[in-house]
């Protein structure tokens, strides 16, 4: 075979060569973001919070795979694990703090629409009317809370002038309460009815009188190894935001919760939040943030 005839023929080999190679999967060639393993019964939502993160990596016009740790993993270890230069942990969803948005990448686009800052009590059902004559922050400041001790909650109440007795964990804190350590648990509005029903044996209920409430939000947080996937998620949040898929996910998961904890029937006791000075939260956008006045 002359050489000009093999040269006429190299780009046939190559295509016959390219057909015959092994073609890879999207899971071999996508890129891996891992994510903190979180129980159910630790993070009711979690199953939403997973499906908006997807969502948004649908949309970001990227290729990842959401893959969780392999043990279930507490939240100031993920945060470690997610500033250290070799961590195992490429994304979380927290609450914000100056510090954290100090220390990792936010994503300034509230996933719960603000609802972690609203804040309903779990009581011993023996005190189901505790709360029946507090209208204040004074009058509430007779009373003891629980809080996980890595939650930024404790810093808020103790600040606002609010007792808190602690735990190293969270699932102590039920039995905490139920034994009268201290005398109300305060959850979002979106965890208190999962963790209510989750324990069934312990004699709890809701408080139906009081709502705490004070600026927050939950975000995806990003470490800051991977600040082109923080790119992406952004990009996708917001294009899940413009096209209505954020907020059909949103009332999916949340609507019930919502109607359940009756907030316009409740007495609102405003909290400030010491953890959130900065102006970088995007408060200037209300569709991105619930408010009992409007659903």
């Amino acid at each position: 075979m002359t050489l000009m005839r093999l040269e006429k023929l190299m780009p046939l080999v190559s295509l016959i060569l390219c057909l015959a190679a092994p073609m890879q999967t999207v899971a071999e060639t996508a890129k891996i973001i891992r994510y903190p393993r979180v129980s159910a019964t630790a993070d009711p939502h979690v199953d939403y919070v997973i499906e908006l993160l997807t969502l948004a990596i649908k949309h970001s016009g990227q290729t990842f795979q959401l893959v969780p740790n392999a043990d279930p993993m507490q939240q100031a270890r993920a945060i470690y694990e997610m500033s250290s230069k070799s961590g195992t942990i490429d994304v979380i969803w927290t609450m914000t703090t100056d510090e954290r948005e100090t220390q990792l990448l936010p994503i300034r686009i509230p996933i719960d629409k603000g609802l972690i800052g609203w804040r309903i009590s779990l009581l011993s059902a023996n005190n189901a009317e505790l709360f029946r004559e507090v209208t204040s922050l004074q009058d509430l400041s007779r009373f003891s809370a629980g809080q996980e001790l890595d939650w930024p909650d404790v810093s808020i109440l103790r600040n606002n002038g609010l007792a808190v007795q602690i735990s190293t964990s969270y699932e102590p804190l039920f039995t905490m309460l139920k034994g009268g350590r201290f005398n109300y648990f305060p959850r979002s509005v979106f965890e208190i009815n999962n963790e209510l029903n989750s324990h069934p044996k312990l004699n709890l209920t809701i408080d139906k009188y009081l709502v705490l409430h004070y600026p927050s939000a939950l975000y995806f947080f990003v470490t800051p190894r991977e600040p082109k996937v923080a790119e992406a998620i952004q990009v996708g949040l917001e294009e899940i935001t413009k096209n209505g898929a954020f907020e059909k996910t949103f009332q999916k998961h949340l609507s019930a919760t919502i109607r359940a904890a009756n907030i316009k029937q409740r007495t609102i006791i405003e909290l400030q939040n010491p953890l959130l000075k900065t102006d970088k939260a995007p408060f200037n956008r209300p569709e991105l943030w619930y408010h009992p006045d409007t659903k």
